[in-house]
């Protein structure tokens, strides 16, 4: 019997209305559905928390809610995780809320592929480590001013970024805040990494796409106080003049659910970027 963790946004009002459904489905065929510890609304279910043996993570809401309940549920290193779209982008989560009794179906009868995403791995000067999804930034926080980024590969100097930040994502993060900075979209099943600078002072400074095995450190040299070092947008740790962060190819994953039968990574493309044509 498999366990299903169900995981809804509290953002989204639509999230209360597909536990019991979701639930039910999984209980006629034999498994146990469990609902997060954190859920405040009325349910029937028991409560997981970080402890308990999940096999399927499916998460109520966008792209933001799936990147949230990993990093809440990250010990349970190999759990499955999908998402019920109730967001209105969604790269990663691509289950249509209209369909979803579907993709229920497809995940009982184990029809469906595993994509092994690759994560960053970063470690401070302070020896603390922590991973990402999509991204790291390196940002100004509430600094007026330009930074100076000094960036390292591999031992060797890089460039010195002017900016008012940079960005290292995966080919996961790369329609995500990288793509908003003008960074290239990567195929999610390459493994690259891609520094994207923000609002760099310079017309030549332009996104740069690095193999797996490059080792980026990335230092700040500006005088103006602490910036601020992000992971995914959820988790924040503070940098100072001369400190630095390390970033490299996590030895684990993110293993995302695939139903490529039903929608490929492509087609999420031309739905949500418009983009229009006919084959």
């Amino acid at each position: 019997m498999k366990n299903i963790g169900i995981c809804p946004s509290a953002s989204k009002a639509l999230a209360p209305q597909f536990i019991n459904p979701i639930a039910d489905i999984f209980a006629k065929n034999g498994f146990q559905a469990f609902i997060d510890k954190d859920y405040k609304g009325t349910t029937k279910l028991p409560y997981m928390d970080e402890s308990t043996p999940i096999d399927i993570y499916i998460t109520l809401g966008g792209d933001g809610t799936l990147l949230a309940f990993k990093h809440k549920y990250a010990c349970n290193e190999n759990a499955l995780f999908t998402s019920v779209n109730l967001g209105s982008l969604g790269f990663m989560a691509d289950v249509r809320m209209e369909d979803f009794e579907l993709y229920l179906k497809d995940l009982i009868n184990n029809d469906y592929d595993i994509d092994e995403r690759i994560m960053l791995e970063a470690t401070l000067d302070t020896g603390e480590k922590f991973f990402a999804i999509n991204e790291f930034v390196l940002h100004r926080h509430t600094i007026k001013n330009m930074i100076l980024l000094e960036v390292h590969i591999n031992d060797h100097y890089f460039n010195t970024f002017h900016s008012d930040g940079l960005i290292i994502a995966t080919p996961t993060g790369s329609t995500a805040y990288s793509l908003a900075a003008g960074g290239p979209i990567i195929d999610p099943k390459l493994k690259a990494f891609v520094l994207t600078p923000l609002c760099p002072h310079s017309l030549t400074s332009r996104p740069f796409v690095l193999p797996p095995d490059s080792r980026i450190k990335v230092r700040y040299f500006s005088h103006h106080g602490p910036i601020e070092g992000i992971a995914d947008g959820f988790k924040s740790y503070p940098i100072g003049y001369e400190e630095s962060v390390c970033l490299t190819l996590s030895p684990k994953t993110f293993k995302l659910i695939s139903f490529a039968k039903r929608h490929t990574f492509f087609a999420t493309l031309r739905s949500k970027l418009h983009w229009k044509g006919k084959s």
